[in-house]
């Protein structure tokens, strides 16, 4: 058994849930007399997935709704980082060491049984910090959570006594990714790209998109064509500011994300703890990107620096992309543009593919 992997796969259990596509709306105990289907369903495929992969670990579930509570409510005992890096030394290390004298035991010990915990503290301690990780990353979701409810079908899934049939909780939450999240994202976009073409600076074009010239660089090159290339650098928020993509490293992470790849992997890292490889630039033609793109590109010259506010229907649209970006996602992209590379005029590229005299 690989034990190293399974705080891994259950945390996937909890992501199968997650949209990723900005906080939750709400988070409430709600109302006791009454189910949240919703946050009971939720509760019960994460409650399913620790009592399959933690079915001989006798895993102190109380400590563990304490921590989801905790995360989800940001009155957590540890911050999502913490947790993150006591399941991280738990799993990768001290469970190696266990299972690797398990072993040894074995060849000698045919009825040896494997222990996981030392003790019950470090049960609690370790069944709390997944807790309060599957309770930080339940916060990234679309969904208005109540939390009693959610407990609850944790609590029922661990007991193997839930209250909805698979498929009925199959079905309400098929229902609730493919029509409520979508309609709920298009109206929250709406509302967002009218709050942004407010700012100060802000301008809108006839197709809806938002945009703020930060510098204008040289327009006499700007783009026109839209095969034409371009270089650039930029960074791309989700509507509550989470970067979900950037050409830069430091801006791909948060300082504490940063930290802890630096303790992970310092060879990553010269001795001034700046990271080794090179940020390139990214290179694309405007006809090979999202629309919001293709129209923005040309707004501003080499040199320059644009924020594009894009609606839904010029971003990934009803699809998404991903798990960051969920569908009718509006989003905001800072790019600085480096160069524009005009694409070729027919003449030139028929010359081009001409074979040599």
């Amino acid at each position: 058994m690989k034990r190293v992997f399974i705080a891994l796969a259950v945390l996937a259990c909890a992501a199968m849930m997650v949209a990723c596509s900005g906080e939750t709306k709400k988070v409430t105990k709600g109302n006791t007399k009454k189910m949240d289907t919703l946050s009971y369903c939720i509760g019960a495929n994460i409650g399913t997935g620790i009592r399959m992969q933690f079915a001989d670990f006798n895993l102190n579930i109380e400590q563990m709704k304490s921590g989801i509570e905790g995360g989800l409510t940001k009155k957590a005992n540890i911050t999502s980082e913490e947790a993150v890096s006591t399941l991280r030394t738990f799993f990768s290390e001290t469970m190696q060491m266990r299972q690797a004298d398990y072993q040894a035991l074995r060849e000698h010990d045919s009825t040896a049984v494997f222990v996981p915990f030392e003790n019950e503290e470090e049960n609690e301690k370790i069944a709390y910090a997944l807790g309060v990780d599957v309770g930080s990353n339940l916060l990234k979701s679309p969904y208005a959570i109540q939390y009693y409810w959610l407990l609850q079908g944790l609590q029922d899934a661990a007991n193997e006594d839930v209250k909805l049939t698979d498929e009925t909780m199959q079905e309400f939450m098929q229902h609730y990714h493919v029509v409520v999240i979508p309609q709920q994202a298009a109206e929250r976009s709406a509302k967002w790209i009218e709050k942004m073409s407010k700012k100060s600076g802000v301008k809108k074009t006839e197709t809806g998109l938002c945009y703020k010239v930060v510098e204008a660089g040289d327009m006499e090159k700007a783009a026109k064509n839209d095969a034409d290339v371009v270089k650039v650098h930029y960074v791309g928020k989700l509507q509550d500011g989470t970067v979900f993509d950037a050409s830069r490293f430091a801006d791909k992470f948060t300082a504490e994300q940063i930290a802890q790849f630096r303790e992970q992997y310092p060879d990553m890292f010269d001795e001034n703890g700046n990271f080794k490889q090179a940020d390139e630039p990214i290179e694309f033609p405007l006809n090979g990107v999202i629309k919001g793109w293709t129209e923005g590109m040309k707004l501003v010259g080499p040199g320059g620096k644009i924020i594009l506010y894009i609606p839904a229907d010029l971003a990934y649209g009803a699809r998404g992309a991903g798990r960051q970006i969920g569908p009718n996602e509006a989003l905001e992209f800072t790019v600085e543009l480096l160069e524009v590379t005009p694409a070729p005029t027919e003449e030139a590229a028929a010359a081009e593919e001409a074979p040599a005299k």
